[in-house]
């Protein structure tokens, strides 16, 4: 039995996801709830995690059919799609998967999401993400009627459009957005009273340009012009997101099709006309090359990765002592690359850089047993027999002494044993 068509089986023993369109939409009108779908693909890995993280949760199933009629559905996947799914994946214009749809029984849309949900916060989950969407649904549907009323009565008022503006933003629905865009800015008059007046407004233009990639040369622009009216942390929060997705979009139209020295080429000119705005830029724009290319089916492709990411990783090197906050932050960065080294990386120069970054994180958080764990793996790899013991050791150990899972350290355990095989 496939993969899939076990978690249907599973599911539907639950009785909690209808899977038949015209059923559910039915069962929608009967007790006039609004329909929660998930649009799903029978290839896609994070449908996969949703799938078997997420829907079996008993809480988030409870908060689920409390409001809402649920239904799962699989588009784009042949003959394993639902009957009438890919009518309906291109009716509400799916275009990524999962998507998470919130439908009136009549069919109307007012409320999506896409992607995995990864937790807002270091003590939220995906679970508790999604049961926050499920609360910000039922806003939107709740809010957005009386505020289209009142913008088709002729309201124009800036805080009345500042009001419908960022709901909109945050329930995503770009079509409606975009004339309302041009009303508020036509009545704040100047981009200090639009994205200024209310503290945290000027963040949404991060939200701006999530939704509509296409606005972000025109968020940039803002951002600059603001600057002077920011501190210097908070126009780096805004930038660095808003440079990163305008950098995604800069490629997929100028990018495509071209070989991969060329797009770094292209990537190199992007640096240049924006560090004058931005110090990080250089930063940003390699982390993101080397993260799409660190695992590519493209040799070439892998190598220039490795390559991007050594000269991003020092561009991140702190230039002075980092206080307590940030000595986390790096450690668990520098982490997480030499962690994607040792999964995708061969070279073993490359690796030895690695080892160096796992060092430095160390000298921030040396209890943390997932980084003695990482350096573990390095060696390893390297073939470095006594240190990859000394360090797999050291990272059970505290693993132990910290309580956690047992579940959680096995491939440690499983590499210990790899290292002790290895020749001396």
């Amino acid at each position: 039995m496939r993969w899939v068509t076990f978690l249907l089986a599973i599911a539907l023993a639950q009785g909690v996801y209808e899977h038949d369109i015209q059923a559910a939409f039915a069962k929608a009108k009967k007790q006039k709830k609004p329909l929660w779908i998930m649009v799903s693909a029978t290839w896609c890995g994070p449908c996969k995690y949703v799938e078997k993280e997420v829907l079996p949760d008993k809480r988030f199933q409870e908060a689920l059919m409390r409001d809402f009629v649920p239904l799962h559905v699989f588009a784009a996947s042949e003959e394993e799609s639902t009957p009438g799914g890919d009518s309906l994946a291109m009716r509400y214009q799916v275009r990524a998967y999962p998507t998470f749809l919130y439908v009136e029984p009549t069919g109307e849309l007012f409320f999506r999401t896409q992607g995995v949900p990864m937790g807002r916060g270091p003590d939220s989950s995906p679970v508790e993400d999604m049961i926050q969407n499920l609360e910000a649904a039922k806003k939107a549907r709740k809010e957005l009627p009386a505020l289209r009323k009142r913008y088709q009565k002729g309201e124009r008022s800036v805080e009345f459009l500042r009001t419908y503006l960022n709901l909109l933003l945050e329930v995503r629905l770009k079509d409606e957005l975009s004339p309302l865009l041009e009303e508020y800015l036509k009545a704040a008059g100047s981009p200090r009273r639009a994205w200024l007046a209310e503290p945290g407004q000027v963040g949404q233009l991060i939200s701006l340009v999530e939704l509509d990639p296409a606005r972000a040369e025109y968020a940039l622009q803002i951002a600059d012009s603001l600057r002077p009216y920011l501190t210097p942390q908070e126009f780096e929060g805004i930038y660095e997101p808003i440079v990163s997705i305008h950098f995604s979009y800069t490629m997929s139209k100028e990018g495509r099709g071209l070989e991969a020295t060329k797009v770094v080429e292209k990537a190199r000119q992007y640096i240049r006309r924006h560090r004058g705005a931005f110090s990080q830029v250089d930063r940003v724009v390699l982390n993101q090359l080397w993260q799409m290319w660190l695992s590519h089916p493209d040799s070439t492709r892998r190598r220039l990765a490795a390559d991007l990411a050594v000269e991003a990783m020092y561009l991140a090197w702190p230039l002075e002592i980092p206080d307590a906050e940030e000595r986390v932050r790096i450690a668990e960065r520098f982490n997480s690359v030499a962690w994607a080294f040792y999964r995708a990386v061969e070279a073993p120069d490359k690796l030895w850089v690695a080892v160096g970054w796992t060092k430095q994180a160390l000298a921030y958080k040396p209890e943390a047993w997932h980084i003695w764990d990482t350096l573990g793996a390095l060696y390893l790899k390297l073939g470095c027999k006594a240190e990859a013991i000394q360090a797999l050791e050291k990272a059970i150990q505290l693993a132990k002494a910290q309580d956690v899972p047992e579940i959680e350290y096995q491939e440690t355990e499983q590499l210990l044993e790899e290292a002790r095989n290895l020749p001396d």
